[in-house]
C-alpha cells in the first residue's frame, strides 16, 4: 500500500496541506495553491490574493507554533475558503486579531492584519487548545468556474 502521509489530500475542489511547515515551504505552498486553483478555474487575480493570505497564515504557524499546523483551501459556492489550523497557545483577544495595522516600527505582526485586509470575510477562533483562522475570498461572477459552482451573491459587497 502506498504511503500518502507526505502528500496533500486533494478531494475535488478541496486542498489540504499538513505541516510541519518551515519558512522554506512558503514558495512551494504558493505554487501548489496556484496550480490547484487554476485547475478549478479560479481567475489569476483571485489566486494572487489567496497566495498572499495563505502565505501569511502559514507564516504565523511557522512563527508561533513551530510550524505545526494545517492549511486547507476549498472552492465553495463561488468563494475560496482558506483555513489555517494550529494547536498553539491561542491568541489573546482573538476577536480583535488583525483589526489594526501594527506600528511601522514593529518588526512583525502584519500577518493577520494583511490576511484580514485582503479577505472578503475573516474570522479567528482561538482557545488554549489552538486557533483556526478562516479567510473567505469571493470570486466575482465568471463563466470559468468548473464543477457547477454558482457565482457569489454580490449584493453584500455592493452595500460596503
Amino acid at each position: 500500500m502506498p504511503d500518502f502521509a507526505d502528500r496533500p489530500v486533494v478531494d475535488q475542489r478541496r486542498l489540504r496541506i499538513d505541516g510541519p511547515f518551515t519558512s522554506a515551504d512558503l514558495e512551494s505552498i504558493r505554487r501548489q495553491l496556484d496550480t490547484e486553483c487554476a485547475a478549478w478555474g479560479v481567475p489569476p487575480r483571485v489566486r494572487s490574493v489567496l497566495a498572499l493570505v495563505a502565505t501569511e497564515l502559514v507564516a504565523n504557524i511557522v512563527v508561533h507554533c513551530d510550524g505545526e499546523g494545517r492549511l486547507q483551501v476549498a472552492l465553495y459556492r463561488g468563494r475560496l475558503v482558506c483555513q489555517a489550523f494550529d494547536r498553539g497557545p491561542g491568541i489573546p483577544r482573538s476577536h480583535r486579531a488583525g483589526w489594526r495595522p501594527p506600528s511601522p516600527s514593529a518588526p512583525g505582526g502584519r500577518g493577520l492584519w494583511l490576511a484580514r485586509v485582503f479577505a472578503d470575510r475573516f474570522a479567528v477562533d482561538s482557545s488554549p487548545l489552538g486557533t483556526t483562522v478562516t479567510a473567505v475570498i469571493d470570486i466575482r461572477p465568471s463563466s470559468t468556474l468548473r464543477g457547477g459552482d454558482e457565482p457569489p451573491d454580490t449584493s453584500e459587497a455592493d452595500e460596503r
